[in-house]
């Protein structure tokens, strides 16, 4: 680790007697004073912030705590691991935190010196929505002499926790680790086609995304952009409810922007449903004809995946043409009437000329 200095303990008053130190010194009674958690000496807090969400987080983060090459001996006793779980909690401000405590305060040393111990993010339980940091910390034990009143040395041992960060300062601090969530978005485009298509008719659709373990609640709203004039055109979307949007040609509803606090998690289905197509036929969803109005499921994917357009990404296309009873098809059947009233005409004055010649 760069620029770590150590921690010296003069004039910390030690607060309890907890551990012992092996070897030549076993006799000497080892103390824990300071520390980083007020009124926990000899224990560090470590806080796991996740920002850039609005709902609720319910995720599990593991570590793994290891002793450091080149220390002044091997101690015993020390957390091996730990994990901070968030269980459903509500983020501030676009940030959710939760936090656990490393305790030192059984760890047997060999003699005084710094004891580095690295601290790593092994896992998270929902790594696509919230991946793991991959910095290293680092905890420092500074294992010292006690001091006696006039500042001599005893052959008691007092032991003080610190934390820093891999390359950061030297100052003493709680490890406060802060990574942001991953999120994406969905879209849905309509399409009118057809000599009768009206394009200014509103179609309306339900959109239902169910609730999915460790990724959504019921209740998890998601905002909702969309550049159409339809009534019923809501602001957001809710997992587990019933949400309908209005849609007429030329109009994309675009659920979670990329940027936005409250997108999408990675890992949700939805179903996208044309309510009633009127009298409008051939209903597309992606490029394929549907037999229902239903869409099926689809999952939600990485903004980095291959596939994110033609899984995240619905194009919805409905035509209407009308054809007389003549058989003539009605794109045409305005043109031949007026050739033919045109060749009427043309009879007419060609008789008319006949007449008066």
């Amino acid at each position: 680790m760069n620029n770590i200095k150590k921690v010296t303990v003069a004039g910390i008053i030690a607060v309890a007697a907890v551990a012992a130190f092996a070897g030549g010194n076993a006799s000497a009674a080892t103390e824990y004073a300071g520390g980083n958690v007020s009124g926990q000496a000899g224990k560090l807090q470590i806080t796991r912030n996740i920002d850039g969400v609005a709902n609720n987080v319910t995720n599990t983060f593991n570590y793994t705590i290891a002793e450091a090459t080149g220390n002044p001996g091997t101690s015993t006793g020390f957390p091996t691991s730990a994990t901070i779980t968030f269980n459903n909690v509500a983020p501030s401000a676009n940030v959710a935190t939760a936090n656990t405590i490393l305790d030192f305060t059984n760890t047997t040393f060999p003699e005084v010196g710094d004891y580095y111990y690295t601290i790593t993010e092994s896992s998270s339980s929902n790594a696509d929505n919230y991946p793991k940091t991959n910095n290293v910390y680092r905890a420092i034990i500074s294992v010292r002499y006690k001091t006696d009143a006039n500042n001599v040395p005893t052959s008691d041992y007092v032991a003080t926790v610190a934390a820093q960060v891999m390359n950061s300062s030297d100052a003493k601090e709680d490890m406060t680790i802060t990574i942001g969530s991953v999120r994406t978005h969905i879209e849905a485009s309509m399409e009118v086609k057809g000599n009768s298509a009206d394009a200014n008719k509103c179609f309306t659709y339900t959109i239902n995304i169910p609730a999915k373990a460790n990724v959504a609640v019921a209740g998890d709203t998601y905002t909702v952009s969309s550049s159409t004039t339809c009534d019923g055109k809501p602001t957001t979307v809710t997992v587990g409810g019933t949400n309908t949007i209005g849609l007429k040609h030329g109009d994309t509803v675009t659920i979670g922007l990329n940027g936005a606090s409250n997108e999408m998690p990675i890992g949700l289905d939805y179903t996208i449903a044309l309510n009633d197509k009127f009298d409008y036929e051939n209903p597309y969803f992606n490029g394929v004809q549907q037999s229902s109005l239903s869409t099926p499921t689809k999952t939600t994917v990485s903004l980095t995946d291959n596939d994110f357009d033609s899984a995240n990404k619905t194009p919805i296309s409905i035509e209407k043409n009308v054809s007389p009873k003549t058989g003539v098809f009605v794109t045409v059947f305005p043109f031949i009437i007026l050739a033919a009233l045109a060749g009427a005409g043309a009879v007419y004055v060609t008789s008319k000329s006949k007449k008066n010649a």
